[in-house]
């Protein structure tokens, strides 16, 4: 009987070690996009320490898990491997998303439990978009017990705060300039580009096409550029200076044919390497160009210079503004995770690594910008640094929904769907259904 006994202890003894063994996870840092592990899910408005102990009491590096966009593939990596080499109780798995597929796939992870720590987060619209789910974790208590100042940031710190919570530290910053073939505009014995209206861009644009080449190239993934750039949102009663763009775009696409048009810019269509075969004197695109062009391996020279604005406006006034790194609110490890993207994005080593991939970092580090000066030879890398730039979006929790909105009213009629008048009007129609919610 004791023989029996014995052995029925063992057993038992084998079963929990098993089970135990098969609770802890051993995940990859691949993209693993599949992972619906159930967690607790914490309100976006909490701000909580780990749940778990992230000082690795125990011997063993904690491991957390970041998710990246596939654009800043180089960038991440060179992080997490310099995070992980200089920590010893904190070990940093990277996955990478394709740039693309990201904001949709990151929404359906978190809101299925994925075993997510850390993430980047492409925007102050979709931070707070994500926060009003309770899919963020406050870090103010975080903030405060490192005793960072995220004022350094400027206005784009500001951009991911909510309600009086931070939800994310800034990475890298941008802007909008316009860009410009050197080497047809030398051909063509035409002065450079610099400091011009939209009227004189778009009367330069049109006297320059041909049969051949296109006098410029504007995508549409932001239809208010020019708009935003004078300070006007989408959430300002009249929009008058959004109207006024919208006619240049209508001008640029329809009527001169002087860019490709929405349906020619359909598809696989890819802005930087539309410009990099030759085909357009100028490109409207942001200051990521200085980072992405180089790839494309155009054959000529190219340059940077202020974005277009309208008379009444600043020369070099623009609009950007930054990512940033939030930690989920399930993670079981947040002090981990906070402790990376504050390596990340609040120290002289993270923001030179953004700086050695010819990015800005929002942090403002004068060793990185010296690099990023070196790094960075284009000719008009400097009006990035002299650049006025205003937020690219509006502060309201649902600024995303209404620029989709605005986006889709608008790009219809650009394809001969209705006029312009209708296109507003439905849109503020949208508006007042969206802010009734």
């Amino acid at each position: 009987m004791k023989t029996k006994k014995f052995i029925s202890i063992l057993i038992a003894m084998v079963l929990a070690f098993s089970l135990a063994a098969c609770g802890k996870s051993t995940k990859t840092n691949e993209e693993d996009t599949k992972d619906t592990s159930a967690q607790t899910k914490a309100t976006g408005g909490s701000t909580k320490a780990g749940t778990e102990d992230d000082t690795a009491s125990s011997g063993e590096a904690v491991e957390i898990n970041f998710y990246e966009h596939s654009d800043s593939e180089v960038i991440a990596r060179a992080l997490v491997d310099a995070y992980n080499a200089q920590s010893a109780n904190v070990k940093v798995n990277l996955s990478i998303i394709a740039n693309d597929d990201y904001d949709d796939k990151i929404k359906v992870m978190l809101s299925g439990g994925a075993d997510i720590d850390c993430f980047w987060v492409r925007g102050g619209a979709q931070t707070r978009q994500l926060a009003d789910t309770g899919a963020l974790l406050s870090l103010n208590d975080l903030i405060a017990a490192s005793n960072l100042d995220i004022s350094v940031y400027g206005d784009m710190g500001q951009a991911f705060v909510d309600n009086g919570n931070t939800y994310g530290l800034c990475t890298s910053k941008s802007c909008w300039l316009l860009w410009y073939n050197k080497d047809l505009f030398d051909a063509a014995g035409m002065d450079y580009p610099v400091n011009l209206t939209w009227e004189e861009y778009s009367a330069l644009t049109m006297s320059l096409t041909t049969d051949e080449l296109w006098g410029g190239v504007c995508p549409n993934w932001t239809m208010n550029l020019g708009a935003t750039a004078a300070g006007e949102y989408l959430t300002d009663e009249n929009l008058t200076r959004t109207m006024d763009y919208a006619k240049y775009l209508e001008r640029w696409y329809i009527t001169d044919k002087s860019h490709p048009s929405i349906e020619e810019m359909s598809g696989s269509f890819d802005l930087n390497s539309f410009f990099a075969e030759g085909k357009t004197y100028m490109m409207i695109n942001g200051d990521w160009t200085f980072l992405l062009f180089p790839d494309a391996d155009p054959q000529f020279t190219w340059c940077a210079a202020p974005l277009p604005v309208f008379d009444d406006t600043e020369a070099e006034s623009t609009v950007g503004g930054s990512s940033c790194f939030s930690v989920a609110a399930d993670s079981q490890h947040s002090e981990a995770a906070f402790d990376f993207i504050k390596f990340c994005t609040y120290s002289d080593e993270g923001a030179s690594i953004y700086a050695e991939n010819s990015s800005v970092p929002a942090y403002p580090s004068e060793a990185a910008l010296a690099i990023y000066q070196q790094k960075v030879t284009v000719p008009g890398a400097e009006y990035i640094f002299s650049a006025k730039v205003g937020l690219e979006q509006g502060m309201e929790s649902n600024y995303e929904e209404l620029n989709v909105a605005f986006k889709e009213e608008l790009n219809d009629s650009l394809v001969g769907n209705g006029t312009l008048e209708e296109a507003f009007n439905n849109y503020k129609q949208r508006r007042d259904e969206i802010n009734a919610k």
